[in-house]
């Protein structure tokens, strides 16, 4: 052992002692999901704690409090857990990100007012499915996630919400409800955002324009097609059939020839040239 320290040297804390002070106070700890993995009673999130190097802990699925098809995508995701109990053998940590979740809801809740526009995180889109429409997940704060129905999400009705937004985006959300008892919280992108067809430019057919790539989808009869985000105008959204030729990919920069423009049908149909560094 050292005799003589350095000048200013603090003895690191011991993160079993941090993560039993964390259980014993209800604090809220910042964790990463590392790894899902799956056990008899379903996945299960491996989560390192920030800031406590070596220290590890688990969410079960009853703890998670997320969609179903969110429970792979939180992977390599920040979180907010509290800590419910610790294995002496192993030091791993039994974690709840559905209480976490819960005490930012009833705050968020008491502080919101109809009208009041929200800085919200996208997580995911999540498909069609039991009888319900696509939807956004979007957290509105401390985790809580609150699905926008795609009437409330759409900027363009004729583009998938998949390809007008991407998770890890940052969106404005209109709170349309409130209601701290019922806990229900109800948000509209779209009251929040100005029609962004309303501001584009009067594109003609000829004009060539660069974008990046939205999404790469098929239609029903099975047909390629890209979508393709004119720069210079967020959230107009044009269409363009598959290149002939090499390879596209979501956040590709493109350059584009305009088929034909529609601001009252929302519409820009392209043909893609060639991809721009």
């Amino acid at each position: 052992m050292q005799a003589i320290k350095p000048e200013g040297y603090q003895m690191p804390a011991d993160p079993r002692d941090v993560l039993h002070q964390a259980r014993e106070a209800g604090r809220v700890l910042e964790a990463v999901v590392t790894r899902v993995t799956y056990l008899e009673t379903g996945p299960v999130w491996e989560v390192s704690f920030v800031g406590l190097d070596g220290a590890r802990g688990l969410v079960p699925r009853s703890e998670m409090d997320v969609p179903d098809p969110l429970v792979n995508r939180f992977v390599g995701q920040t979180i907010r857990v509290k800590v419910k109990g610790i294995d002496r053998e192993t030091g791993l940590a039994a974690c709840s990100r559905r209480e976490a979740v819960a005490d930012a809801a009833e705050r968020l809740l008491a502080q919101v007012k109809e009208g009041q526009v929200l800085e919200c995180l996208v997580r995911a889109v999540l498909p069609a499915g039991d009888g319900r429409p696509p939807r956004l997940a979007v957290d509105a704060g401390g985790g809580y996630l609150v699905e926008v129905p795609r009437r409330d999400a759409a900027l363009s009705e004729s583009v998938p919400l998949g390809a007008q937004y991407r998770a890890g985006q940052l969106v404005r959300a209109m709170v349309k409800r409130a209601d701290p008892q019922a806990g229900v919280l109800e948000l509209s992108v779209r009251a929040a955002n100005p029609d962004p067809w309303a501001n584009a430019p009067e594109y003609k057919r000829g004009d060539i324009v660069a974008g990046r790539v939205a999404a790469v989808a098929r239609n029903r009869e099975g047909q390629r097609f890209v979508f393709v985000e004119a720069e210079g105008s967020p959230g107009v959204i044009g269409i363009a059939p598959v290149p002939l030729r090499g390879t596209l990919r979501r956040g590709d920069r493109v350059s584009c020839a305009v088929a034909s423009f529609s601001r009252e049908a929302k519409k820009l149909h392209l043909r893609i040239r060639g991809v721009l560094a």
